[in-house]
């Protein structure tokens, strides 16, 4: 049987860096990331590259320069949709719930999209690339819209790792109490991209647990301390992911608990 060779862009990242643990005894990995002298931005840097599978992490969620998150998330993935054309390799794309706004849950890969950030934006116009790519090239490609990761090695910036990074000072200090976000453990995200790998033509799938959390939930499932909370004026909302279809696609199903994950990382 022939060993899968992976491209992986992003490799550096959260989700990246955790691929390449549970993947590289198992595939043939070539990294591509900034680290590696290789750009997302830059189409040379993709030449003499030979893969089956593209999985496409590489992104920019936050900036004060939304010119290089456009470059990186769109054009990026324009790239990356080229080098599949001209490859055939298959891609999968790693998007967001982000893409749905705030609208109600659960929340199925046929709900209206909704996008309310500028990186929403960007992921929205990358799925419509990858869609573009298949009806008209037959690139083989699918779409992942992951609803809020969590895991070891996080960066700050994120509920939990912010929650984690404050468990030493004498009160943890908050923003909006009232968010209600599916939280999925990295190593059940990894599994579903692993189950990915098989599928053709085009698809998209909601890759959460399908069971949400308020701030004030997971903070008590982390700490006793007191929390102080400076954005009270923001109504509830709540956003979780029906992944039936992951279920019947995938064979898939998260195994890991909030509370268990937390264990892992805290």
């Amino acid at each position: 049987m022939m060993v899968k060779k992976i491209l992986i862009t992003g490799s550096e990242g959260f989700v990246g860096s955790r691929l390449i643990e549970k993947f590289e005894n198992k595939y043939d990995l070539t990294l591509f990331d900034k680290k590696f002298n290789r750009d997302i931005t830059n189409p040379e840097s993709f030449k003499g590259l030979d893969v089956d599978y593209v999985i496409h992490l590489a992104a920019i969620t936050r900036s004060d320069n939304l010119f290089e998150m456009f470059d990186v998330n769109v054009n990026g993935t324009f790239n990356v949709l080229e080098f599949c054309k001209n490859s055939g390799a298959n891609l999968i794309f790693a998007s967001s719930s982000a893409v749905y706004g705030n609208i109600e849950s659960p929340i199925t890969e046929t709900s209206n999209l909704n996008p309310s950030s500028y990186y929403a934006i960007t992921k929205k116009l990358g799925e419509e690339l990858c869609k573009f790519y298949y009806d008209n090239f037959s690139v083989n490609n699918t779409i992942l819209r992951i609803f809020n990761p969590y895991g070891p090695n996080q960066t700050e910036g994120f509920l939990i790792p912010d929650i984690l990074s404050q468990l030493g000072e004498s009160e943890i200090n908050l923003g909006n109490p009232y968010q209600k976000r599916d939280y999925i453990y990295i190593d059940d995200l990894v599994d579903a991209i692993d189950k990915s790998l098989d599928l053709n033509k085009f698809n998209i799938i909601n890759i959460g647990t399908g069971t949400s959390y308020c701030v004030k939930e997971l903070v008590k499932k982390i700490t006793d301390k007191k929390v102080n909370f400076s954005d009270l004026s923001m109504v509830e909302s709540d956003i979780y992911a029906d992944i039936s279809k992951a279920k019947k696609l995938l064979s898939w199903v998260p195994k890991v608990s909030l509370e268990e994950g937390i264990k892992y990382i805290s």
